[in-house]
């Protein structure tokens, strides 16, 4: 058997519109691409591919994505399928950079699903038809905008919409989204631009709109006022910001109701699944959310959904141009990909050996 070997390049990825939380604004995504090959003892030659979205506000940027991707590339070995050793020489090398470790997490399980012939959520034992169907997120902007959004998706059959919040036209958006789509499901997303007295001010005024939950309300290391929130109002907290990886856990669980996982926020599929264990045995709910990726990186996190509460996976759909196909999204309803491994494969602008 072969040594397994990385090979890296950039994934630019423009937006179909302007996307804005509270925090700021994006135009694209500058992710990048991550293929592993090896070549078994027959002979075969097998590739794995990952994909990271580095994000500043968790310490990544491409260039340190890159240069944390070249500093494991001597630590992967022989064996694709002793994932756990590989993962942990890669923790005990570098402590930060779950961007850059989730691409090779998920490019490991890609390779190994495709060396067996089987995808990810049979070798996991999963049932590909449980689970939660996703949210659409729909971006800060004016009344009229978020509603016409809203209506759109509305009639076209989603039932479950996530707005973003945490802007003084809050209330006045939300009432133009709910007059559009009386019977959709609603959920906000603050991105921690409150603090928590503001917090349950503006949720006081939101509640009447049917609200059910509020993501991050206030900011990250706020437990207490997080807490605060959650007493304060009849609405349900989920921690996102405050939530990298099972660590945090314990010290929310009295704190909010449920977790945000994101597989580029903890560092890949095994950390995610950790945190779901985690996250149950605290008796919270459990959601995966994801940052603006490809169907690549969307597809592998779609194989957890039978073990969630929550589903928000829907960067690859504010895309511009998807490089990748895998999981599908139909009215909200996600189908995880039955092919081997991550179930992913290229459009033909994306060469794959």
């Amino acid at each position: 058997m072969s040594q397994i070997t990385l090979t890296h390049e950039p994934l630019d990825l423009p937006l179909a519109s302007v996307w804005r939380i509270s925090r700021g604004a994006r135009t694209h995504a500058y992710n990048v691409l991550l293929r592993l090959h090896w070549t078994d003892h027959n002979g075969t030659a097998w590739e794995g591919l990952g994909e990271a979205a580095p994000y500043a506000y968790y310490g990544e940027l491409r260039g340190t994505v890159e240069a944390a991707l070249d500093t494991f590339a001597p630590l992967l070995g022989d064996d694709p399928f002793a994932i756990d050793a590989v993962l942990d020489r890669l923790d005990a090398k570098v402590r930060h950079n779950p961007g850059a470790k989730a691409a090779i997490d998920m490019a490991l399980h890609d390779l190994v699903g495709k060396v067996l012939g089987q995808p990810l959520w049979r070798l996991w034992g999963l049932d590909p038809t449980r689970g939660p169907e996703t949210s659409y997120s729909i971006g800060i902007d004016t009344p009229d905008v978020m509603a016409a959004k809203a209506h759109e998706f509305a009639q076209a059959g989603w039932r479950l919409l996530k707005l973003k919040v945490g802007t003084p036209d809050d209330v006045a958006c939300v009432r133009a989204v709910r007059e559009a789509a009386p019977d959709v499901r609603l959920v906000i997303d603050a991105n921690a631009a409150w603090s928590s007295a503001e917090a349950v001010t503006r949720l006081r005024q939101l509640e009447p709109f049917g609200i059910e939950f509020v993501e991050q309300p206030c900011a990250a290391n706020d437990f207490a006022g997080l807490r605060f929130v959650r007493d304060q109002t009849g609405l349900a907290v989920i921690a996102d910001e405050s939530c990298a990886t099972e660590d945090d856990i314990p010290a929310l669980a009295n704190a909010v109701d449920g977790i945000n996982i994101k597989v580029m926020k903890c560092g890949g599929l095994r950390r995610a699944r950790r945190m779901v264990e985690v996250a149950r045995a605290h008796r919270l709910k459990v959601m995966c959310g994801c940052l603006i990726e490809s169907s690549l990186s969307l597809s592998a996190a779609a194989h957890l959904v039978p073990l969630l509460d929550y589903a928000d996976l829907d960067g690859n759909l504010l895309l511009k141009d998807d490089p990748f196909r895998g999981m599908t999204v139909e009215r909200g309803h996600i189908t995880i990909p039955t092919a081997p491994g991550l179930g992913v494969s290229p459009f033909p602008r994306v060469t794959v050996a």
